[in-house]
Protein backbone atom coordinates (compact mmCIF):
# COMPACT_ATOMS: atom_id res chain seq x y z
CA UNK A 1 0.00 0.00 0.00
CA UNK A 2 1.25 3.07 -1.03
CA UNK A 3 2.42 5.94 1.81
CA UNK A 4 1.78 9.47 0.23
CA UNK A 5 2.97 12.89 1.54
CA UNK A 6 1.13 15.34 2.67
CA UNK A 7 2.43 17.55 0.11
CA UNK A 8 1.57 14.95 -2.48
CA UNK A 9 -1.88 15.19 -1.28
CA UNK A 10 -2.11 18.94 -1.16
CA UNK A 11 -0.94 18.94 -5.01
CA UNK A 12 -3.97 16.42 -5.63
CA UNK A 13 -6.35 19.03 -3.86
CA UNK A 14 -4.90 22.14 -5.72
CA UNK A 15 -5.38 19.97 -9.11
CA UNK A 16 -9.38 19.23 -8.42
CA UNK A 17 -11.92 21.77 -9.10
CA UNK A 18 -14.66 22.53 -6.78
CA UNK A 19 -18.31 20.95 -7.55
CA UNK A 20 -18.94 18.22 -9.82
CA UNK A 21 -20.01 19.87 -12.55
CA UNK A 22 -16.54 20.51 -13.00
CA UNK A 23 -15.18 17.21 -12.95
CA UNK A 24 -11.46 16.24 -14.12
CA UNK A 25 -11.46 13.02 -15.63
CA UNK A 26 -8.96 10.82 -14.09
CA UNK A 27 -6.42 10.29 -16.88
CA UNK A 28 -6.23 13.66 -17.28
CA UNK A 29 -5.71 14.37 -13.49
CA UNK A 30 -3.09 11.49 -13.45
CA UNK A 31 -0.86 13.04 -16.30
CA UNK A 32 -1.39 16.31 -14.31
CA UNK A 33 0.40 15.01 -11.71
CA UNK A 34 2.77 13.26 -13.29
CA UNK A 35 1.05 9.64 -12.92
CA UNK A 36 0.62 6.84 -15.50
CA UNK A 37 -3.48 7.94 -17.32
CA UNK A 38 -3.04 4.41 -18.46
CA UNK A 39 -6.46 2.21 -17.06
CA UNK A 40 -7.70 2.10 -13.93
CA UNK A 41 -4.86 5.07 -12.85
CA UNK A 42 -3.76 2.79 -9.77
CA UNK A 43 -1.24 5.32 -8.09
CA UNK A 44 -4.02 8.28 -8.43
CA UNK A 45 -6.76 6.03 -6.96
CA UNK A 46 -4.74 5.09 -4.12
CA UNK A 47 -3.20 8.66 -3.59
CA UNK A 48 -7.04 9.61 -3.69
CA UNK A 49 -8.48 7.47 -1.24
CA UNK A 50 -5.55 8.16 0.80
CA UNK A 51 -6.30 11.83 0.73
CA UNK A 52 -10.12 11.07 1.75
CA UNK A 53 -8.33 8.65 4.80
CA UNK A 54 -6.95 11.51 5.99
CA UNK A 55 -10.30 14.05 5.76
CA UNK A 56 -10.40 15.59 2.01
CA UNK A 57 -13.76 16.15 0.59
CA UNK A 58 -12.91 14.15 -2.52
CA UNK A 59 -15.76 13.28 -4.96
CA UNK A 60 -16.46 10.63 -7.86
CA UNK A 61 -18.93 9.65 -10.73
CA UNK A 62 -18.25 8.50 -14.03
CA UNK A 63 -17.16 12.00 -15.28
CA UNK A 64 -13.90 12.47 -12.62
CA UNK A 65 -13.22 13.73 -9.54
CA UNK A 66 -13.91 16.93 -7.51
CA UNK A 67 -14.21 18.69 -4.59
CA UNK A 68 -17.10 18.47 -2.54
CA UNK A 69 -18.53 21.36 -2.18
CA UNK A 70 -22.68 21.03 -1.19
CA UNK A 71 -24.77 18.21 1.17
CA UNK A 72 -26.55 17.36 -2.13
CA UNK A 73 -22.97 16.11 -4.09
CA UNK A 74 -21.81 14.18 -0.25
CA UNK A 75 -24.95 12.37 0.18
CA UNK A 76 -24.93 11.46 -3.70
CA UNK A 77 -21.51 10.27 -3.63
CA UNK A 78 -22.40 8.81 -0.12
CA UNK A 79 -25.57 6.63 -1.81
CA UNK A 80 -23.27 6.06 -4.84
CA UNK A 81 -20.54 4.37 -2.04
CA UNK A 82 -23.81 2.56 -0.56
CA UNK A 83 -24.45 1.00 -4.00
CA UNK A 84 -21.40 0.13 -5.14
CA UNK A 85 -20.86 -1.94 -1.28
CA UNK A 86 -24.14 -3.48 -1.28
CA UNK A 87 -22.90 -5.10 -5.00
CA UNK A 88 -20.08 -6.31 -3.45
CA UNK A 89 -21.98 -7.91 -0.87
CA UNK A 90 -24.38 -9.49 -2.95
CA UNK A 91 -21.87 -11.05 -5.23
CA UNK A 92 -20.18 -12.38 -2.39
CA UNK A 93 -24.10 -13.71 -1.09
CA UNK A 94 -24.36 -15.37 -4.65
CA UNK A 95 -21.19 -17.15 -4.53
CA UNK A 96 -21.28 -17.93 -0.78
CA UNK A 97 -24.79 -19.75 -1.56
CA UNK A 98 -23.91 -21.22 -4.75
CA UNK A 99 -21.30 -22.98 -3.41
CA UNK A 100 -22.91 -24.07 -0.35
CA UNK A 101 -25.93 -25.32 -2.77
CA UNK A 102 -23.73 -26.95 -5.36
CA UNK A 103 -21.14 -28.97 -2.21
CA UNK A 104 -23.37 -29.95 0.59
CA UNK A 105 -21.26 -31.92 2.15
CA UNK A 106 -18.46 -29.49 2.24
CA UNK A 107 -20.08 -26.67 2.66
CA UNK A 108 -18.63 -23.13 4.11
CA UNK A 109 -19.23 -21.81 7.74
CA UNK A 110 -19.38 -18.03 6.57
CA UNK A 111 -22.65 -16.34 7.00
CA UNK A 112 -24.72 -13.79 4.30
CA UNK A 113 -23.38 -10.08 4.39
CA UNK A 114 -25.74 -7.37 4.17
CA UNK A 115 -25.10 -3.29 4.57
CA UNK A 116 -26.83 -1.93 7.24
CA UNK A 117 -27.26 1.77 6.86
CA UNK A 118 -27.78 4.02 9.75
CA UNK A 119 -29.68 7.21 9.81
Amino acid sequence: MANFSRSEINKLIAKLPKGKAKAINAPDLALQLGYSPAPNQEELRALIRQAINEGELIGSSNSGYWIIDTVFEVEEVLNSLEQRAQGVCDRRNNLLNSWNSRNPKNNTQLQNMNIKVEN
